[in-house]
């Protein structure tokens, strides 16, 4: 019996120690930071006058939080590029309908939205308010064919593949689109959409792939150049987009997109250093355990019931532009964190009901059928 329970023990520490409650944590900042994305979007601050004492501190916001949606892409690479599970994805897609469904209902009990949106609620795949749940949605059907080619590629020709999506897709965009400024030609890059696409999440999922598979170089002098890379990186961003706003009055901002050099440096940079952290402390890894699994509801949540038609939204969006320049950009990190936990406290609730109802076992059901 002793031995029994010994060897579980073991094992227990064995999927504890595989599991990288770094990147876990990562997750957890990147919603801070997608938070403060769509606070700035909700503000009007393209409007705002350069010599306004606002203006620096929030562009400065959105350059240092756009590497966001990047990371979680290649945290999806690292952790998945061993394995797929469609069930995943199936439960992704009910919490999607569930919250379609829920505050729908609340929208138009309260008469802000009509039947023709309520019906819509239904089918939140393919709107656009919810881009980034459809394009991670999407993305996984071509997972199959990307794990089963990463288990097979050797380390040489990989490497080369990520250095051409990188090229072509980043640096060779940015030039041409840098040009247009000058030139009437139009681009034909449509299927990258500035990164708003399932294609791009897959380039930064094989990218992601690419470390989880090879990485495996720590250094501690490493550990402190990454978060000096972002740095650089951030600060590049945000000056660019100072110049850019002087001269062309805030059109084509190269640097602010998904596929920008300086945003991939960003998101990399910080999966890299987060990747190499280890958590030990039981403390911290239930907390990081119990709130990244709610990560995809916080970003349904957070725009629908504080960043859309509720009075909550415009009570939250009127305080907001009543803040003062002074400490601008750390107060709405703080409401970013606020919102986060709010989101995380609404959400388990959600995780109880799907519990009750065996969503996940249905999901299982579900995947057998289809796949």
């Amino acid at each position: 019996m002793q031995i029994e329970i010994i060897k579980n023990y073991e094992n227990i520490k064995i999927i504890q120690e595989k599991r990288k409650y770094g990147l876990d944590l990562l997750k957890i900042i990147s919603m801070f930071n997608i938070i403060n994305l769509h606070i700035n979007l909700s503000l009007p601050y393209y409007t705002i006058n350069i010599n306004s004492l606002k203006f620096k501190p929030l562009y400065r916001l959105e350059a240092f939080s756009f590497w966001a949606v990047d990371a979680f892409g290649m945290i999806s690479g690292i952790v998945g590029y061993k394995k797929y599970k469609f069930r995943n994805m199936i439960y992704l897609w009910f919490i999607a309908v569930f919250y379609s469904l829920f505050l729908s209902i609340i929208l138009y009990y309260k008469s802000k939205i009509s039947k023709k949106d309520l019906i819509l609620s239904f089918f939140p795949l393919g709107l656009k308010r919810d881009w980034y749940v459809n394009a991670y949605i999407f993305m996984y059907y071509f997972l199959p064919f990307v794990t089963n080619s990463l288990t097979l590629i050797n380390k040489n020709f990989y490497r080369k593949i990520v250095f051409h999506f990188f090229f072509i897709y980043s640096i060779y965009y940015i030039i041409i689109k840098s040009l247009r400024k000058k030139t009437n030609f139009d681009l034909n890059f449509n299927f990258i959409d500035e990164g708003y696409t399932s294609f791009w999440l897959l380039i930064l999922y094989i990218i992601g792939g690419y470390i989880g598979k090879f990485y495996t170089y720590k250094n501690i002098i490493l550990n402190i150049i990454y978060p000096l890379i972002y740095l650089i990186s951030s600060l590049i961003t945000s000056e660019y987009i100072f110049y850019t706003v002087r001269k062309y009055k805030g059109k084509n901002l190269i640097f602010l997109s998904y596929n920008s050099p300086t945003v991939i440096f960003q998101a990399l940079s910080l999966t890299l250093f987060f990747n190499s952290i280890k958590i030990n402390n039981k403390y911290l890894i239930k907390a990081i355990s119990f709130l990244y699994p709610l990560n995809f509801s916080v970003n349904i949540i957070h725009t629908r019931f504080f960043l859309s038609k509720f009075p909550s939204s415009l009570k939250l969006i009127r305080y907001i532009k009543s803040l003062t320049p002074s400490n601008l950009f750390f107060k709405i990190y703080g409401i970013s964190i606020i919102i986060y936990f709010v989101c995380a406290f609404i959400d388990y609730f959600r995780s109880l009901i799907f519990k009750i109802f065996r969503i996940r076992t249905i999901c299982f059901y579900i995947e057998k059928l289809l796949f």
